[in-house]
């Protein structure tokens, strides 16, 4: 085995015990192995370490393909990220407007899903957030005023809305509809 290798191995384990700087071992393991420090990433939240933000800093910095294509074909880090009380957070709001910006709506559905029956956030609000933050983007890409969305994007939107109540339902529907 050489060093590199045993390097990582002794990470895995240092992240395994729950080491209070997780977010320190996580990075240096990324520069070894990404794949391992995604997976180690989903084994420190289901063991209720807080580092949805980190994470998601940590692994865009490095890969942003590389996290969304690892990121969509993982339903338990999905569930852990958008069920955690971090799931109205920037960053986990960013990914997910950017999940339905990049038409990968399987798994921005199953983000929002998780989202809906957080209990830990608002729903409401937090869909509000999202939708903000997908308009914001959109238009600063675009360079444009108004965003635009396919009618898989806008039907996806809207069916949350739907399922939201207060004031902010109608708010948004009328946002939706506008475009």
């Amino acid at each position: 085995m050489n060093q590199k290798t045993s390097r990582k191995y002794e990470l895995i384990a240092q992240i395994a015990v729950g080491e209070n700087n997780s977010m320190q071992l996580l990075t240096e393991l990324c520069s070894i192995d990404f794949q391992t420090a995604f997976e180690m990433w989903e084994y420190a939240l289901s063991k209720g370490k807080d580092l949805v933000d980190g994470g998601f800093d940590l692994f865009q910095r490095v890969s942003e393909t590389k996290t969304r294509q690892l990121f969509c074909e993982s339903l338990p880090l999905q569930k852990l990220v958008y069920s955690s009380p971090s799931a109205a957070g920037d960053r986990s709001v960013v990914f997910l407007a950017n999940l339905v910006l990049g038409n990968k709506l399987d798994a921005a559905d199953e983000c929002l899903q998780k989202l809906r029956t957080n209990s830990f956030i608002d729903f409401s609000d937090t869909m509000r957030l999202v939708l903000d933050t997908t308009f914001a983007l959109y238009c600063e890409r675009n360079n444009v005023r108004v965003p635009v969305f396919n009618k898989k994007q806008k039907n996806l939107i809207i069916g949350y809305i739907n399922k939201m109540k207060g004031p902010n339902k109608a708010l948004l529907l009328q946002r939706m509809k506008e475009l």
